[in-house]
């Protein structure tokens, strides 16, 4: 049976509870409520930040495409002051560029930037930029060894097409060979489509009795059409 069985009593006790615990109670209450304040003032200022530096860098981006011959100086400016994954991506940007325009010294210098300050994001991709821009340049073990460093799984079939691409052009044929075999098989561990410029590069550097990549891709990628709709109608 309750102790407190008279509504008078469940009353004085309650005030007399709340006499010697109120200080603490709303203490409590009000660091809790200037943490929650806090941490929504600094959320909002981390947003407005993240949105004025993407706006900076597409400012970047936009003189790029538009005016790439003025955009040096105000370049160089930008990654200095922006050693971070903004920057990086600025200099993947200016890495393209630069290739196109077949000035690999300083694209090479731009995708190395990349590698640096991309973070876990970009610094895979901007590894796959680097190689590419090394192979141009005839630096194929340097070209190899960027390749190796990439860990992410998500790049295993670019980094394995590139190195089949860099070892063709040092003239590795069964070097390539082996690396566009192990892009093709990569893929279908992935369950994803085989590209068909893939399997070009990997007839191209054939040997005699192989059967022709493209067909086995081509029957690749049928059945695993067809199991995607079986998928899409027993769901």
């Amino acid at each position: 049976m309750d102790v407190l069985t008279d509504d008078h009593e469940r009353e004085q006790v309650v005030r007399k509870w709340w006499h010697e615990n109120w200080k603490p109670i709303a203490l409590g209450i009000v660091i809790a409520l200037a943490g929650l304040i806090g941490f929504r003032q600094y959320q909002a200022y981390t947003l407005e930040k993240a949105q004025q530096q993407a706006y900076a860098l597409y400012q970047m981006q936009y003189k790029l495409s538009v005016s790439p011959q003025n955009i040096e100086k105000d370049a160089a400016a930008y990654l200095k002051e922006h050693e971070d994954i903004y920057g990086a991506l600025l200099a993947l940007d200016l890495a393209a560029y630069e290739s196109s325009k077949d000035q690999f010294e300083q694209a090479l210098e731009h995708a190395e930037f990349a590698v640096k300050n991309g973070g876990k994001l970009v610094t895979p991709v901007a590894s796959l930029s680097k190689a590419r821009i090394q192979a141009q340049l005839k630096q194929y073990d340097d070209a190899v060894k960027t390749l190796d460093g990439i860990n992410s799984d998500a790049y295993a079939v670019e980094k394995a097409e590139i190195k089949g691409d860099v070892l063709l052009a040092k003239g590795d044929r069964e070097g390539a060979r082996n690396a566009y075999r192990e892009a093709v098989k990569l893929c279908e561990d992935k369950k994803i489509q085989i590209n068909p410029l893939l399997t070009m590069k990997l007839d191209d550097v054939a040997k005699e009795g192989d059967r022709p990549a493209f067909e086995e891709a081509r029957e690749y990628n049928l059945s695993l059409q067809r199991a995607e709709v079986e998928g899409s109608l027993t769901r």
